[in-house]
Formats: structure tokens, sequence, C-alpha cells
């Protein structure tokens, strides 16, 4: 292992941008954590509604803006994409990099005797397109329309109504972190075929790799 892995100093290349792995690992616990905690805020949001139907949600429902929740009673577009991006953000963000990102990286290297990941520059950048995806996910909130409604998986018949914030914040988010789209055209009632899915998983790799190895280059340099 080459040594200028394991040398950095100042407080952006130790810290934010270190190849550790051990330092990485943190920053996809900390970074899952802070998204467990969205998730689970949207969580009781949408649980209090179905607790209270028609009742004004408690502090938050006069923060949702007018448009989504007017009185703070929440409308059913805007419980929807409650739902939905509660469980992309919980599986997605926080669940699968909590368990692989920050305990993989932090324990395999340790449990298996190597100073650290094979491709530490590919690792890093790995985390910061994960950063990257979960608050453009999280941005599309602000979009017109707002956010994501048919759900974490995309699946009609919730797929048929798509918002922009599903079009596009949601689907480039879900690209940047690695993570296929769904095969279901937004206007299209026919299911995703199973030969259609090996090219979009291939082409989300593809991509995902393309901008992993132009970061990776540009620290390289």
């Amino acid at each position: 292992m080459p040594r200028f892995y394991r040398i950095q100093t100042g407080l952006f290349r130790k810290y934010l941008f270190s190849l550790d792995h051990k330092v990485i690992g943190l920053q996809y616990a900390l970074t899952s954590l802070v998204f467990l905690l969205i998730g689970f805020g949207l969580a009781i949001v949408f649980r209090w509604q179905l607790a209270y139907p028609g009742r004004a949600v408690p502090f938050v429902g006069s923060l949702c803006g007018e448009l989504n929740a007017p009185g703070g009673i929440l409308l059913p577009e805007f419980y929807n994409q409650l739902v939905g991006m509660h469980g992309t953000i919980m599986v997605f963000l926080a669940v699968v990099p909590l368990s692989v990102g920050a305990f993989g990286n932090y324990l395999v290297p340790l449990q298996i005797g190597a100073p650290d990941m094979a491709f530490p520059r590919l690792n890093m950048s790995s985390y910061w397109l994960y950063l990257a995806g979960g608050l453009v996910m999280v941005a599309s909130f602000f979009v017109p329309q707002g956010a994501a409604n048919s759900g974490w998986t995309s699946y009609p018949p919730l797929a048929d109504f798509v918002t922009m914030g599903q079009t596009f914040s949601w689907s480039f988010s879900r690209y940047l972190r690695g993570a296929p789209a769904s095969t279901h055209s937004p206007r299209s009632n026919k299911a995703p075929s199973s030969a259609s899915s090996p090219s979009n998983s291939s082409g989300t790799c593809s991509i995902r790799g393309a901008i992993v190895s132009s970061v990776a280059r540009s620290f390289s340099s």
C-alpha cells in the first residue's frame, strides 16, 4: 500500500476528503444517521395523519406550506410524497449506507488485516456521490409539484402521476447513488419486463462508474 494513502495532513484532507477507511466509515455512519432522523420525522408526520385524519399536524403542520397542508392538514398528494420519500430515504440513504458503507468500511479491513480498502480514492468518491444524491433527493421537496409521490419503488398505478421531483430529483439522485431506477414508463400501463432490468442496472453502474473514475483521476493528479 503506497504511503501517501496514510500520510494526510490538514483539516480538509484528514477529516473531509480522507482516504482512511475508518474516517470514511464514520462519515457514512454520521450521514446515514442524519438521513435516518429525516426519514423518521417524515414517518411521524404521515402517521399522525393516519391516527387523526382531518386534524392539523401539531408543530410541523404549519411549516409544510399552504400548498401541501392548508391549515396544517395534509393533502392526499403531500401524504403520498411523505410516504414515498420516507421509504426511499430509509432504504437507500439510511439502512443500506449504514450497514454496508459504515460498518463495511470500518470493520472489514480490520477483520482481514488489510491496511485500507483496495481503492481508497474510489471509496472516498463513493461517499461524496452518496451525499450529493441524498441532498438532491431531499431538495426535491422544494421543486414545483413537490417530491416523488409514487412510493419508493415507483410502481403503477401511482407512477402514472409523476411530479417534477419524481422525474428529475428522485431519479437523478438514485443514479448518483448507483441504485437502479424503476423501468416502468410513467405513461405506460405495462409492467417492467425482466429483459429490461439488466440493461438498466448496467447502465446505472456505468454512469456512476464514469463519475467515480473522473473524480478519482482528479484527486490522483
